[in-house]
């Protein structure tokens, strides 16, 4: 902790050593930049401390301005998030070191999503938290409104997790045309972090992060893994039965869990994950497995999610809502049934076991067909090296751009110079013309 310890105060340091010990590269190599106030990308596998490499140093901010009586009652950091559910953990989770540094009565986090109530959000304009933790869709929706805009108004900097996630969609380009608006609205850019998985190249989603420079901390880390490829070809005797193959998947699932306390399968589809839990609770009783998926409700999902971080389900099926950062405790193993769509999600998901530093993941594979044990072989070993695929973001999304100029006229109305002032600051709107806008607005 020597080589950081000075950015902090002492308390601050020593609740980390005291509970986490020593930082991990990838905080060792963040937690200067972002004290300097740059822009940083921040790259490491799952389960290397990548959300506190991003939060810690501004908590600390925040503490030293309230021992000196400059703590005010306004935003001062964003944190988006992909998903509602991980939105919900973050918060969550940011309790364990404000309760720990004895400040959670000082600083306030507030969550902004779908799911927020209504008298919630007006509590959030009469008083404002220190930290809001929300979603692409509803921070558009915020910089919409009068009210919202007074919230994030005073805001210095935003945490864009789970990057690799948005960057290749339009929902990502969405979003940085969102801190575009945001950086004029606080008269100032923001400095943004940006928290990924592996992503390639790096120099790219730097680029897209922030239109000044940004510092990329991605330090080599090896993460240990396993990977084993069994295959469940049903018996040709057994093939009359009406689902011989997810019969055989759901025995061998049960098989694996026997010895585990907590696991979560991955599957592609909710469909597919209804019918692995059903075949499972046929071996091992009603309850022994429950899905997760995003048709839930979020009574449903918290549930869930609390079942498996208190260690009281065995199995979770899961879809890719399971896949980002999620924390569900400690998991035994992860199980893959079919072949994952993409290497990085992969490696995602194996980070679900063994999420912590030091620790080896491990991922089974069942693959449903002979066409899927070839592709499961190529992905494992893929995973195995590191590799993953290189993004590509989606540029001059005029879908989008039309979007925000609806949205921008609802409030206030604008002057073309102000649009073509904010589009260079959102990274696949860097090239459009002003006759582009013009084209727009005339449709």
């Amino acid at each position: 902790m020597n080589q950081v310890t000075g950015l902090f105060r002492k308390e601050t340091a020593d609740w980390f050593q005291n509970t986490l010990g020593e930082p991990t590269p990838v905080q060792q190599e963040a937690w200067p930049c972002i004290a300097a106030g740059e822009h940083v990308l921040v790259s490491a596998p799952t389960g290397t401390g990548k959300t506190l490499s991003a939060f810690l140093v501004f908590l600390d901010q925040m503490m030293r301005q309230a021992q000196a009586g400059l703590l005010k009652q306004e935003l001062q950091l964003i944190y988006v998030s992909p998903l509602k559910s991980l939105a919900a953990d973050i918060r969550e989770n940011l309790k364990r070191p404000l309760a720990g540094m004895h400040v959670e009565h000082l600083i306030t986090a507030g969550i902004r999503t779908g799911d927020t109530p209504q008298k919630d959000r007006q509590k959030m304009v009469r008083k404002p938290p220190h930290i809001l933790i929300i979603t692409p869709e509803s921070l558009y929706l915020m910089l919409t409104s009068k009210t919202g805009r007074n919230v994030l108004v005073t805001a210095r900097a935003v945490i864009l997790d789970e990057l690799h996630a948005l960057i290749d969609t339009k929902r990502g380009a969405h979003l940085m045309l969102s801190l575009a608006r945001l950086d004029r609205l606080c008269r100032r850019p923001l400095q943004r972090i940006g928290l990924s998985a592996t992503i390639e190249p790096l120099d790219l989603a730097a680029e897209y992060l922030a239109p000044e420079r940004v510092k990329i901390a991605a330090p080599p880390m090896e993460k240990k893994v396993r990977l084993a490829i069994i295959s469940p070809f049903a018996d040709p005797a057994k093939r009359k039965r009406k689902d011989p193959v997810w019969e055989e998947l759901g025995a061998l699932v049960y098989q694996h869990c026997q010895g585990s306390r907590s696991v979560i399968a991955f599957v592609e589809g909710r469909r597919y994950a209804e019918k692995l839990a059903y075949y499972v609770n046929l071996c091992g009783g009603a309850g022994f497995a429950r899905v997760h998926h995003g048709s839930l409700s979020k009574e449903q999902r918290l549930e869930t999610e609390l079942a498996l971080r208190q260690g009281s389900l065995r199995l979770l099926c899961a879809t890719s809502s399971m896949e980002l950062g999620i924390d569900v405790g400690e998991i035994d193993q992860v199980l893959q049934v079919g072949c994952p769509r993409t290497v990085s999600g992969t490696m995602q998901r194996l980070g679900r076991a063994g999420h912590n530093p030091g620790r080896v993941s491990v991922m089974q594979m069942f693959p449903r067909t002979a066409a899927e044990c070839i592709a499961c072989g190529m992905t494992a070993q893929l995973a195995r090296q590191g590799g993953v695929e290189h993004v590509h973001p989606p540029v001059e999304c005029l879908d989008v751009l039309a979007q925000h100029l609806v949205s921008m006229a609802s409030y206030g109305g604008y002057e073309l110079d102000e649009v073509m002032e904010i589009l260079p600051r959102a990274w696949p709107f860097r090239r459009i013309t002003r006759q582009d806008v013009k084209a727009v607005l005339g449709m």
